[in-house]
């Protein structure tokens, strides 16, 4: 649906509802919070009742893009709390969001908004705001800011920004359009600090990190009839202070930079602490 004629309805229903709760999905990345930030920002202009929900709390590098008052990561809460509304952003699909179950046990109908940026969204929503060409899930939400004629605060600009500079990996991959590079700039102009949402992003690895990365690196294998590069990594959480769901993170990325691959594959075995 165009943000042209959506935008009046999904400000209609939070401007109606009682009780709100704004979900993403879980192991939140840079778009998925800054998402989830701008609109905490404007139901609190709007004074309306809300809660967010994310299975998982953010990583200590995007800490600072939302507050995590209001902040539940228990879905069976979702049950004691009597929404109206729930508004899901960056998230395929219910499963994907992790409130499938929940959502299906509650007995009264909460009305759903289902905002995001990929293609392999299902438009579960009762009302489905999805652009597949949009960089980030927060440029579709700053388009529809400024549909409603909403002035975008500096806080919301650098939450939005955060999603745009980690969706493209700052600018880099094929993600980047012009329009995000539009979008970007006009942020900027709202007060967004590109340096401080660039070094929060990307300036976080550890020297743990790095080792994990070396490991990684050295198993890896180009496939020249598939023009594909892969490696296979089994990962013991016991050897090295990292959380086992990040130690991946951004190295999927820093592959695409190899020359005379189309893809790049990790295969990741996880071994759990006992």
């Amino acid at each position: 649906m165009e943000i042209s004629s959506c935008s009046q309805k999904i400000y209609s229903k939070i401007k109606e509802s009682k009780n709100a709760i704004i979900i993403t999905h879980p192991n939140p990345d840079a778009d998925a919070l800054g998402s989830m930030a701008a609109f905490g920002h404007l139901f609190e202009r709007l004074d309306k009742k809300y809660s967010k929900f994310c299975m998982n709390q953010a990583p200590n590098n995007l800490s600072w893009i939302v507050n995590f008052e209001k902040f539940i990561i228990d879905c069976k809460q979702i049950e004691k709390n009597d929404y109206d509304l729930a508004i899901v952003l960056d998230s395929g699909d219910l499963e994907y969001a992790g409130i499938k179950k929940i959502f299906s046990s509650i007995p009264k109908k909460i009305f759903l908004i289902n905002i995001d940026h990929h293609i392999t969204n299902t438009f579960f929503g009762d009302i489905n705001l999805v652009d597949t060409e949009a960089a980030s899930t927060t440029e579709i939400i700053y388009h529809l800011l400024e549909s409603l004629k909403i002035k975008i605060k500096s806080k919301t600009a650098n939450a939005l920004l955060a999603g745009i500079i980690g969706d493209t990996y700052n600018f880099t991959n094929p993600n980047t359009n012009y329009k995000s590079l539009e979008t970007a700039s006009e942020l900027l102009l709202y007060g967004a600090r590109l340096k401080h949402v660039h070094d929060s992003i990307f300036k976080n690895k550890t020297i743990d990190n790095l080792k994990v990365w070396g490991e990684i690196l050295m198993g890896l294998k180009y496939n020249p009839e598939m023009e594909i590069a892969y490696t296979v990594y089994n990962f013991d959480s016991s050897k090295l202070n990292i959380n086992s769901e990040n130690i991946s993170e951004g190295i999927t990325n820093f592959l695409n930079n190899i020359s005379g691959v189309k893809a790049a594959l990790i295969l990741q075995q996880i071994y759990h602490k006992r």
